[in-house]
């Protein structure tokens, strides 16, 4: 079976050999020769079938010279997952195995975007140089393709991939890619079907040249009129002229009229009466087939009495190799899939008639023989999705169901939900209500975008088996509907009901797969974090992880060690919350996974708590760049608004501000997880409140309904704590310090360190305007305690002039040598915070972005971008675009012009 799986694969990829009997079409080929010299982005060749789509394709890119991929598309790829899946490996064919799979790593199983699965390969083809030079990617038959997902992920490709990939699309309708505007920017070649049509001059080469039939000048115009140049009329009538006498031929030549469709069906019934009764009957059983190997073929046809097993040694001696390689022999439209000549397809044309004429002649009984033959023969060599085609083809509703049935968990593993889902909709609704099982693989699939259809299918389970003989529902049964339960209240933001349900389905089923138990773990560790129990929360991620990186799925081990660190540093543990982060962020680079932007955000958090803003800048950058190449928008705004505080504690206002107004753009433009809000908000907040705009920062916490005596959600407690700093702003000293009290309590018992700090200093700072300093001094110094063994800064240095004016005081009555020296160094922070005079700040000092500067001074040092990427751990894309943005910025048109610039203006 995985012999057969990895030759029928194969033979998507493999691109058709031009035929011996080629008519050059110089005319046609230039112009796609123009088009690649252009640089244009997709080369379009539409036209109804047998117009010699293919046969031009193929012979431009064999002497094109440039690396080409292809992909025989089928109807089985409308499904994004299987779609990239396909295009991945016929690039990976082309250019070695450089290249990731850009597919979403099983659990959580959440479906990415159009953009999500194309990403990962616009990054490697950009960032790995797995291509430094042109490569042509056809896809044939593109026709085929009407799934919305596909659709938009192959318009991201076109806008966003880069300049080197070029698309050949070989398809019979106008795709839906932005057509117009690709023909207004003059990126695009087009070949239609008036251009496919053979010339006089063309007929005139492919009938005499290359067929010796020794025409005239007059017959070969009349037989160019009637075709109106359609290559498949054309080749079917040399098929139907070949040995003819000059007599018989003019004959035919004047008989020879009507529609393409009249066309066909007179030279089919001239082509098929000419070959051998074995023939023709091999040709009519086969034609069910979309592609065939010489033992399928004796299945068909002999009902398995010659062999059904997989393609091997036997096979060139068989009487169906012995037709096939008579029908290449003879032209008789059938295309060879691979080098070995083990597997074949006929040409749509021929294939449609061949169809036609067996539902014509044969019972509609013997057809469903032939579907269930080929049913079990694929099922028997491990290929489900043409034995599930042919059961549904041959009205065999059980065995599709049971086909199904058999192979749904391996799929539900490896992601291919959309597929499961389309073939569970194919079966009849009583092939599903009769089994349990296929109702919960259907639950799997809908769970995350139809949340509500895939509870009906639960309830409808627990319906139908309760209601029976009075057994019940088996454990493993009752484990997967826990499971599903626990995904839909996950992604419903009910963390208690989902830590509910994934401790019920870690009972219920103790043997289910590691990629499962992880995703429950990771899901039970939220809730213990919602209940507060931040010890139950830690072994719960901890399991999550290892769990993860045993089964392989690299998403969620990142998430779940970056929810570890995350927790460790919330304890109080910021040098091993470094160590965790550190670790995830490695994973998810190597794997080039998705996730890399959370370990970046996460370290940016850490980095800048210890006031390490130079780190914290590059990881908000770091953050912002891969949100925004992954479409991550939550991570976007994270970054962003990570920028604002580190440009604000650098008192670059302006900055700041511009980082705000893009925070504020992503958090309109799209909405954001629930969970992301309140740290967004409560930031945004305190910058305010830092700049004079109090309020901003009350309207917002009149929007989020906080109030001092509401109850209180210590996940939200960086909003309770912004809250604080708006009372003491508008001076209302006395709610801000009940508030603060509330805080105290209810973090008490939680083992949590970073935020208890953080209350102690917003204590001292009430304190202090209550005239009460001496209270004050003695809270403050319960902060430093505790902040000094993990180097807590931000936590003092946030809260600006109040802090620093009661450090001073502190340095001149304690006694405690450990306090006083980490005093003296919060102390040197502050002073590192104070405005520079206006006199010594370079009157352009904000033109560029740091990292702008620093990729300019490389400039300046003569490196080129590929020695700047390699410097600064950046993609060369990205340090492409970062030197776009200062030709911009400087108004230059090359790199001596920006330098001179920069130095006129002294940023260098």
């Amino acid at each position: 079976g995985a012999r057969m799986l990895s030759t029928l694969l194969a033979t998507k990829l493999y691109r058709p050999r031009p035929t011996s009997n080629l008519v050059a079409r110089p005319r046609l080929t230039q112009r796609l020769d123009e088009g690649l010299r252009d640089g244009h982005r997709l080369f379009l060749v539409v036209a109804p079938a047998g117009y010699g789509k293919t046969t031009l394709v193929t012979d431009w890119l064999g002497k094109t010279g440039i690396p080409s991929a292809w992909l025989s598309l089928d109807e089985a790829d409308n499904d994004p997952l299987r779609f990239f899946t396909y295009v991945v490996a016929a690039l990976q064919q082309t250019l070695g195995p450089k290249l990731t799979r850009p597919l979403p790593e099983a659990f959580p199983m959440t479906p990415q975007s159009p953009e999500a699965l194309v990403l990962s390969l616009i990054n490697d083809l950009v960032s790995d140089h797995a291509v430094e030079q042109p490569i042509l990617l056809a896809l044939d038959d593109y026709h085929v393709i009407t799934d919305g997902g596909v659709q938009e992920a192959m318009v991201f490709l076109l806008r966003r991939a880069p300049p080197n990939l070029h698309l050949v699309v070989l398809t019979r309708a106008d795709p839906p890619f932005p057509l117009p505007r690709l023909r207004v920017r003059e990126r695009m070649t087009e070949i239609r079907d008036r251009d496919l049509r053979f010339t006089p001059v063309e007929m005139a080469a492919f009938l005499n040249s290359l067929h010796r039939l020794n025409l005239d000048a007059g017959q070969i115009t009349a037989l160019e009129s009637r075709t109106e140049g359609w290559a498949a009329g054309v080749q079917l009538a040399v098929l139907s002229l070949q040995g003819c006498s000059p007599e018989r031929a003019a004959q035919f030549i004047t008989a020879f009229s009507g529609s393409h469709h009249y066309i066909m069906d007179y030279l089919f019934d001239e082509v098929l009466s000419r070959q051998p009764d074995e023939v023709r009957e091999f040709l009519l059983q086969t034609s069910i087939l979309e592609r065939m190997c010489a033992r399928l073929c004796e299945t068909i046809l002999t009902g398995g009495a010659r062999g059904s097993s997989s393609t091997g040694e036997g096979d060139m001696a068989s009487p169906s190799q012995e037709i096939l390689e008579y029908l290449e022999r003879s032209n008789l439209f059938l295309v060879p899939l691979d080098d070995e000549r083990c597997w074949y397809r006929y040409h749509h044309l021929f294939v449609d008639v061949l169809r036609q004429m067996l539902k014509a002649n044969w019972l509609p009984e013997q057809i469903v023989g032939l579907h269930g033959r080929a049913c079990d023969w694929y099922s028997q060599n491990g290929l489900v999705a043409d034995a599930v085609h042919h059961a549904l083809q041959a009205g065999d509703h059980d065995r599709a169901a049971e086909i199904v049935e058999e192979n749904a968990w391996s799929m539900v593993l490896r992601a291919e939900l959309g597929t499961l889902k389309k073939w569970i909709q194919a079966l009849p609704g009583d092939s599903v209500s009769a089994r349990p099982w296929l109702r919960i693989y259907s639950a799997w699939t809908l769970f995350f975008a139809e949340s509500e259809a895939a509870e009906a299918q639960l309830q409808a389970v627990e319906q139908r088996v309760w209601s029976g003989d009075g057994t019940g529902l088996p454990a493993e049964m009752q484990g997967h509907i826990a499971a599903i339960r626990a995904w839909i209240a996950y992604l419903r933001g009910d963390p208690d009901r989902a830590a509910m349900f994934s401790h019920q389905a870690l009972g219920f089923w103790p043997q289910m797969d590691a990629a499962v138990r992880s995703g429950l773990a990771a899901i039970w560790g939220d809730g213990c974090l919602a209940q507060n129990d931040l010890p139950g929360s830690a072994r719960a991620f901890a399991e999550a992880a290892d769990l993860a990186r045993s089964s392989g799925n690299i998403m969620l081990e990142v998430v779940s060690r970056t929810s570890l660190g995350a927790l460790n540093q919330a304890m109080g543990g910021l040098s091993e919350a470094e160590a965790i982060f550190q670790e995830a962020l490695e994973t998810a680079i190597r794997n080039k996974s998705p996730v890399a932007g959370q370990a970046y955000a996460c370290l940016a958090h850490l980095y800048r708590e210890w006031n390490d803003l130079a780190s914290t800048r590059l990881y908000a950058e770091k953050l912002i760049e891969s949100s925004a190449m992954w479409g991550v928008v939550d991570a976007l705004a994270c970054g962003h608004l990570l920028l604002a505080t580190v440009l604000q504690a650098q008192n670059n206002i302006p900055g700041a501000n511009q980082a705000l107004a893009e925070v504020s753009r992503v958090m309109h433009e799209h909405p954001l997880e629930i969970r992301s809000k309140p740290w967004l908000g409560a930031t945004r907040a305190r910058l305010w409140l830092a700049q004079g705009k109090l309020a901003d920062a009350r309207h917002w916490a009149e929007t989020r309904g906080l109030s001092i005596d509401g109850k209180l959600d210590l996940t939200n407690e960086v909003e309770y704590l912004a809250l604080v700093r708006i009372l003491l702003a508008e001076h209302n000293v006395d709610d801000a310090a009940r508030l603060l009290s509330r805080l105290q309590r209810a973090m008490e018992s939680t083992g949590r360190q970073g935020n208890p700090i953080a209350v102690l200093v917003l204590w001292a700072i009430a304190l202090d305007m209550q005239a009460g300093t001496g209270s004050a001094l003695a809270v403050l110094e319960q902060a430093v305690r505790l902040a000094r063994p993990e180097g807590y800064m931000r936590v003092f240095l946030d809260e600006g002039k109040p802090i620093e004016t009661l450090l001073k005081i502190a340095i001149t009555q304690w006694q405690d040598h450990d306090l006083l020296t980490y005093s003296r160094k919060l102390l040197a922070a502050f002073a590192d915070e104070s405005p520079l005079p206006a006199a010594d700040q370079a009157p352009h000092a904000g033109i560029l972005s740091e990292r702008e500067l620093e990729v300019l001074r490389l400039v300046a040092a003569g490196c080129s971008n590929q020695e700047i990427a390699s410097q600064l751990v950046i993609a060369i894309g990205t340090a492409k675009r970062h030197t776009a943005n200062i030709f911009d910025k400087l108004d230059v048109r090359n790199r001596t012009e920006a330098v001179a610039k920069a130095r006129q203006l002294g940023l260098l």
